[in-house]
């Protein structure tokens, strides 16, 4: 089994990278430390189509306990794949492919502990973090959030759902690289 391990550390994206051999990927998950789990997942390109996305469901976490910001129907849990059956998909959409994630280190490692978990090896090309790269255009060491980042460019935030963090960090990037030309 392999992961990725020639990329000790995630850089920020390069503008350039942002092209047909990147995808956009988020996750949503569940636990922490080398007990996450990923609960939700989405990959877009870089027009931020969705090209996959999945609930995924827990094995070894529970699911939060209903709150007022509850995004989760937790019965759709209920008839979700678990990581398993979708891993097959998941395995030939990566091939060889550049993962953008907004916060790269997060979504890195819980990619990397699912697929540890279920013994199954990664064949990305790399991870680059959209967020380093918002840092460095808006010249400041503070982490935004998606949220706070898309605001810088008038653009509607993710709701922490998959897909549509995505799809902002999609527009992001794109706005990124309209402001740069």
């Amino acid at each position: 089994m392999h992961f990725n391990i020639k990329q000790l550390y995630t850089p920020a994206l390069e503008l350039h990278e942002l092209n047909e051999r990147a995808l956009i990927i988020d996750t949503e998950t569940v636990g922490a430390g080398a007990s996450v789990e990923i609960i939700e997942i989405a990959f877009g390109d870089a027009e931020g189509r969705i090209v996959f996305e999945s609930l995924v469901r827990p094995v070894y976490n529970r699911l939060p306990p209903p709150s007022k910001q509850q995004r989760f129907d937790t019965e759709a849990f209920a008839a979700a794949p678990y990581w398993t059956d979708i891993w097959p998909d998941i395995s030939a959409l990566v091939e060889a492919r550049l993962l953008v994630a907004y916060n790269a280190a997060f979504d890195r490692r819980a990619f990397a502990a699912t697929c540890f978990r279920h013994q199954q090896s990664s064949s990305e090309r790399g991870w680059r973090c959209a967020m380093q790269l918002v840092k460095q255009t808006v010249k400041t060491r503070k982490s935004l959030t998606l949220e706070e980042a898309c605001a810088c460019y008038g653009l509607a935030g993710g709701n922490h759902r998959a897909a549509r963090d995505v799809q902002a960090t999609a527009q992001l990037l794109l706005a990124l690289k309209a402001a740069a030309i």
